[in-house]
């Protein structure tokens, strides 16, 4: 399993779990009961929401949005107070949020940006809200058309970016990020609305490619890297969901 959530408190845990679990997706706490030297307060960074690694992207996705709604200056706020306060002032924020989050959303966002080929439009957009940069677009190839977009945590962490590499005006790839660096990469090549291909990392660096049998939604096919090259590959040559067969390629990518 994946860790797609870490908290210092318990209530706020089970918020993102019942949040998930109402969006179908399974999870489990990690270190719930690990004891902080603060009283109730648990251990900082000690408890952990952690889903099934097919279900990372979506959960990501599901956070990402209820983060937003979050106003950033209370984030810590009232964390020491007991449990009975702790969920009265809960359901009092749930109310306040909506309003807050929304007035925090839209405020004092500013926009800069580059002009590659000095055509009076701006190629390169950089879009902050309350002084930390929010999001970068990007026109890659000048056609007046967004085709890259960057999003960040309001820590300045880059948490996600889109592509539209073939410059059709449809972002078919989307690739999340843990710690600054790359988790997962996912393509809808046929553009309909499936994903058929996958890309994990490990630290950021190239791991396995995955290719998806949109049929099934099973994968067809994994490849393992190392060091950007090709090294196995597993293959399921029947199409029921088991990876029967397996190769191994030599420097060349050859198969041996």
């Amino acid at each position: 399993m994946k860790k797609v959530y870490e908290t210092s408190t318990a209530l706020e845990a089970h918020m993102v779990k019942n949040l998930l679990e109402n969006e179908g997706i399974e999870s489990r706490i990690d270190g719930e009961y690990l004891q902080g030297g603060v009283g109730e307060l648990q251990a900082i960074g000690a408890i952990r929401v952690v889903v099934e690694e097919e279900d990372y992207l979506k959960a990501r996705e599901i956070i990402d949005e209820w983060e937003s709604l979050q106003p950033e200056d209370d984030e810590n706020e009232n964390k020491t107070t007991k449990t009975s306060s702790a969920v009265n002032g809960f359901v009092l924020g749930v109310v306040l949020t909506i309003g807050i989050g929304y007035w925090i959303s839209s405020s004092s966002v500013t926009r800069d940006g580059i002009d590659y080929n000095a055509d009076g439009v701006l190629d390169e957009k950089w879009t902050y809200q309350n002084g930390r940069l929010k999001e970068t677009t990007l026109d890659r190839n000048f056609d007046g058309r967004v085709d890259a977009k960057y999003s960040y945590h309001y820590s300045g962490i880059i948490k996600a970016t889109k592509f539209d590499n073939d410059f059709d005006g449809v972002f078919e790839d989307k690739v999340l990020y843990q710690d600054g660096n790359a988790v997962i990469e996912e393509s809808d090549t046929n553009k309909n609305n499936i994903i058929d291909h996958r890309v994990n990392y490990k630290n950021g660096v190239l791991d396995t490619i995955e290719f998806i049998d949109e049929r099934t939604g099973k994968v067809r096919k994994r490849q393992f890297y190392k060091l950007n090259k090709l090294i196995a590959d597993d293959y399921d040559t029947n199409g029921d969901g088991i990876l029967d067969s397996h190769y191994d390629y030599d420097q060349f990518e050859e198969r041996k």
